[in-house]
């Protein structure tokens, strides 16, 4: 739990009582989220996050005020960081409450929580993952993707799949969409490299538009890597030469092994794109 929070521009112990039971996001998962990382002070992919949240803010149909813009949230973020130290950082928007399933008021509140890290860049994993795939709730692809693409506040899938994993004794598991076909991981986005081509699912596959997701691609073509954004079925998974997922907050992280084939994945070009990737941060 976060030592301070910051509710509205209020900055109130993160154990205080602070929402009601007549919260939208409590009672209808209605709001969306941004994991944020923060590196010594500085929020050096801030722009992503902000385009993703406004966005998202449209669809939900909020109102968003003349006053929300990425300077606003920078300063409002600035209150927990002192823009200092290495932080994930929640930002939540959410609609103010009222109403049933029909609300009252399409203005929005924002919730701030603010909890330190140690490192100043992202790190491989040294002791590669361990996944397998959870097929009991699967997710819906669409050729217009829309709520899937961000990160509200209803992830019971998400949630599902963690429960799964846990149970089963792996790092992480592979959603599949409604066709068979992965999605994404339970928290992160999925890549694949074969050949010396890197494969990610399309955005229509059912998986969140994550901003690292979007940062890896953008790094592969500057690295001059062919890049293929298509469905990607199980198998073509477990025939890669390496697969590795991503995040906001974890940034890159490579998987050794996959439930249910025989082969180790190496991470050679993984461990590259880590390097590329802290040297943006710098």
């Amino acid at each position: 739990m976060a030592e301070m929070i910051n509710l509205n521009g209020r900055i109130l112990p993160g154990n205080q009582a602070s929402l009601t039971v007549g919260n939208r996001a409590f009672r209808y998962g209605d709001g969306l989220f941004e994991s944020i990382r923060v590196f010594e002070g500085k929020m050096p992919f801030f722009d992503q996050h902000w385009q993703r949240l406004l966005e998202g803010m449209k669809l939900l149909k909020f109102e968003v005020p003349d006053s929300y813009s990425p300077a606003f949230f920078q300063q409002e973020i600035a209150q927990l960081t002192k823009q200092c130290g290495n932080w994930r950082v929640r930002l939540t928007i959410f609609r103010t409450e009222g109403g049933l399933y029909t609300p009252v008021s399409d203005m929005p509140e924002f919730l701030i929580e603010a909890s330190a890290l140690e490192s100043s860049q992202f790190q491989l994993n040294e002791n590669g993952l361990t996944i397998g795939t959870y097929d009991e709730m699967l997710l819906l692809s669409s050729n217009h993707p829309a709520i899937q693409s961000f990160k509200t506040c209803n992830a019971l899938p998400l949630v599902l799949a963690g429960i799964y994993k846990k149970k089963q004794g792996w790092d992480e598991c592979l959603l599949l969409n409604q066709l068979g076909r992965v999605a994404c991981c339970g928290n992160a986005n999925v890549f694949l490299v074969k050949n010396n081509v890197l494969h990610t699912p399309s955005l229509g596959e059912g998986c969140v538009a994550g901003t690292m997701r979007k940062l890896i691609l953008e790094l592969a073509m500057e690295l001059e890597m062919q890049v293929v954004q298509s469905p990607v079925h199980l198998k073509e998974i477990g025939s890669a030469d390496e697969i590795f997922l991503t995040n906001a907050i974890q940034g890159i992280r490579w998987v050794k092994t996959l439930q249910g084939f025989k082969k180790i994945f190496n991470n050679k070009l993984t461990a590259s794109l880590v390097l590329a990737l802290n040297d943006k941060i710098r």
